[in-house]
């Protein structure tokens, strides 16, 4: 049978699953890109947060920290105008109201002298000077000068004097506070830049009576510097409010937010805010933070835009994620085209097999009938003659069920004829063509089918025998059996003018088919057109002819050879019922049958040509007796069954005792008495069976097996002569080399050179 294993595929279908297939593969590597591209978004989310928290934290730390130094700087200003209301001198000069006393002037002296004591380090105070102002007689003293305010106005301000009177009134207001902080854009040159004039009215300050005013002057870019640390970006600021919540000062990076209208708004604009539990708020994208003072009642505000945040490393990760992205649909590319080939190979390979497959179903159920006819051929000759063959064959027709007994159908067609008045002989019937077999194998199926199964074998185009399964009782059955018959044959005649007569035999089991198709057989032979249909019970057994067929001779040679001897017994059993109890056969018959039985026993022992054991000398003695009796040959036929089975059995054991051989010989512990012991046997018994069977001892056998496999190895020349026969079993040197001389007529190096 040719199977062609590369048949012609549906490109179109190949190519849509591949597609289909590929897709698959796409879709479940894209799954997993995406799931680690929203890994790698999420953890990015996730450290951006912490990232722009620490940052805002660290800005919240530095604001803090100035916050913190610029309180300190107060406080040092506090301590400088306590220290000068302890002084004498000052306080002396401060409550004299004239000027026209000469006294006044060298008080002035005196003191601006001593202020000099009072002077830190420029590079310390986060002033540039300080004066102290006598309300009573309207002079200013400092440590380079002592005047009246105005002319000091004029020397440290606007040369015109311009703006004076409102200059007088920020020494004299807010005569109830300590301290106050007040702008000088108005009073200073453009060129000079801004600062801040930080006021201490030392009466309230001390509580003491002193009519004096303490003033340092503070440049705005002192203030810069002590908050130099906090970020503000191009439009944040800070701003300071005291507790009426009115601007004290404010610090940008646009000089034009210092006007009295921007504080304004700028205040009103933080101060409407809500504020977390930090102190902080986030607003129109900007961030606010609150922080109050600890030596005044202000309250700082920080005001930096979200923009400050330094985002280069998004635009990075945004160029790694779509790197990533692109890195990972070439991945997918590639593994998809890699992944695909094997599987694509593979298969193209399952459908070859598939198609291959294919073609075996389609073979075995084209060949189905003939192997059912073939087999029931086999059930009704009898030539079946191991369980194990009969087995597989039960199986095969779906008849494993043990309950089940059968009929065998013997029937036979022929042409209407009314001129012919029995039954014709095989020679003379007419055939059927192929067609109208067909039609009555069809019809067969209809009447003696059994689970939709039709147990059907022709023997001849004619003839056809139907076993007929069933699990009711035999006569019952046997009554429906003829009744289908008839049937059948009335419609076959009616339709197609077509004769069909037919024998049944006798109930049986599934290993005596044979028998009811012999009993089936000849009850057909005895029809007619007035008996269509005659079970085999109804024949009346002549008793002058004895009932031995050929088949039987056959089937018992078959049966004794084969070591079956449950069949052997039948065969048996059958011969005495059909021949001593129904038969009652004369001695002179009886005897003929005796000599056919013989002539039978003598051909299956002679199918054994060996050399004579004590059982074939028991056998042929049996045999060559004269006098024969039918138990004496049953008996001849058991022996002759056991022998064969023995040789038998004898020849598996053989072939497994020579497998371990082959598979053990260079174990050099392998020896008679390990083989013995490995199968269970004697010494002796394997010695002598070995022999028989091999035609060689057991010894001479597995040294002619070392000695070639170690010729081979010294052919190849791949290892030392020790190394092979250590290889091969032989644990002497000496008798490894002995043993290849005597074989090979030259030593093992020899050979190797001439190799």
């Amino acid at each position: 049978m040719r199977i062609n294993l590369n048949p012609p595929a549906d490109a179109t279908a190949k190519n849509e699953s591949t597609t289909f297939l590929m897709i698959r593969f796409a879709i479940t590597y894209s799954v997993f890109l995406l799931i680690i591209l929203l890994l790698m978004v999420h953890l990015h989310r996730v450290s951006t947060t912490r990232s722009e928290e620490d940052f805002w934290n660290q800005d919240q730390s530095t604001f803090e920290s100035a916050v913190s130094l610029l309180d300190n700087n107060f406080t040092t200003m506090d301590s400088i105008t306590r220290q000068l209301s302890m002084n004498t001198k000052l306080y002396r000069l401060a409550t004299m109201k004239s000027t026209d006393d000469n006294d006044f002037y060298l008080s002035g002296l005196t003191m601006k002298q001593s202020l000099a004591s009072y002077m830190y380090s420029y590079n310390e105070l986060p002033f540039s000077t300080y004066f102290v102002y006598l309300r009573n007689s309207g002079y200013i003293i400092s440590v380079n000068t002592f005047n009246s305010e105005q002319l000091y106005y004029i020397r440290n301000y606007l040369s015109s004097g311009a703006n004076f009177n409102e200059w007088h009134d920020l020494l004299n207001n807010n005569l109830t506070k300590d301290s106050a902080l007040y702008p000088l854009s108005d009073f200073m040159l453009p060129e000079i830049g801004n600062a801040y004039l930080y006021v201490l009215n030392m009466d309230v300050l001390t509580y003491k009576d002193i009519p004096a005013t303490v003033a340092f002057h503070i440049n705005e870019q002192t203030l810069r510097k002590i908050f130099s640390g906090v970020s503000l970006g191009d439009t944040g600021y800070i701003i300071a409010v005291d507790a009426q919540d009115q601007p004290v000062f404010s610090l940008s990076e646009d000089k034009n937010t210092s006007s009295e209208k921007d504080l304004n708004t700028l205040t009103e604009s933080v101060l409407s805010l809500s504020y977390d539990d930090n102190n902080t708020c986030v607003h129109n994208d900007t961030h606010i933070m609150r922080i109050a003072s600890k030596t005044n009642d202000w309250t700082f505000y920080l005001v930096q835009p979200e923009s400050i945040y330094p985002s280069d490393y998004q635009f990075i990760f945004l160029l790694i994620l779509f790197a990533a992205i692109i890195g990972g649909l070439i991945m997918i590319f590639i593994l998809v085209r890699n992944n695909m080939r094997p599987i694509l190979h593979l298969d193209d390979q399952l459908q070859e097999t598939l198609h291959a497959n294919t073609q075996l179903i389609e073979e075995a159920a084209a060949i189905r009938p003939v192997l059912y006819d073939n087999y029931l051929r086999q059930l009704m000759s009898g030539v079946i003659t191991t369980p194990d063959e009969l087995s597989f064959i039960q199986n095969y027709l779906h008849l494993e069920d043990p309950s089940l007994h059968y009929y065998v159908l013997y029937g036979v067609t022929y042409e209407n004829d009314p001129a012919a008045d029995t039954f014709p002989n095989e020679n003379t019937s007419t055939e059927s063509s192929e067609s109208m077999k067909d039609i009555i194998a069809g019809l067969l199926a209809r009447y003696f089918s059994y689970e939709n199964n039709l147990y059907l074998c022709s023997p001849k185009k004619h003839i056809y025998a139907v076993l007929i399964p069933f699990s009711g009782t035999a006569d019952e059955i046997l009554i429906t059996l003829q009744e289908k018959a008839l049937k059948f044959h009335s419609e076959l005649l009616e339709e197609y003018s077509i004769w069909f007569f037919a024998g049944i035999g006798l109930s049986c089991s599934f290993t005596n088919i044979w028998e009811s198709y012999q009993q089936a057989k000849d009850a057909a032979g005895y029809t007619s057109k007035n008996y269509i249909f005659l079970p085999y019970e109804m024949l009346k057994k002549d008793s002058h002819v004895y009932y031995y067929p050929a088949e039987f001779s056959t089937r018992l040679i078959r049966s004794i050879t084969g070591g079956n001897k449950s069949q052997v017994i039948e065969i048996f059993n059958l011969i005495h019922q059909e021949n001593i109890e129904e038969r009652s056969l004369p001695f002179q018959l009886l005897r003929f049958l005796l000599t056919d039985i013989r002539n039978t026993l003598l051909k299956a022992r002679f199918t054994y040509t060996g050399e004579s054991t004590p059982q074939i000398v028991e056998i042929d003695t049996m045999l060559s007796q004269d006098e024969l009796t039918f138990r004496l040959c049953e008996d001849i036929s058991i022996k002759l069954c056991d022998f064969f089975a023995s040789k038998s059995e004898k020849n598996n054991l053989i072939d497994s005792i020579v497998t371990y051989i082959r598979e053990n010989y260079k174990n050099p512990a392998l020896c008679l008495s390990k083989i013995s012991d490995e199968f269970h046997i004697s010494e002796s018994y394997f010695s002598h069976m070995f022999k028989e069977n091999m035609n060689v001892n057991f010894s001479v056998y597995l040294e002619d097996l070392r000695l070639t496999e170690a010729a081979h190895l010294i052919e190849k020349g791949e290892s030392g002569i020790n190394e092979i026969a250590l290889e091969v079993g032989y644990n002497n040197q000496t008798s490894f080399r002995r043993a290849f001389k005597k074989k090979y007529g030259v030593t093992p190096s020899s050979f190797g050179v001439q190799s």
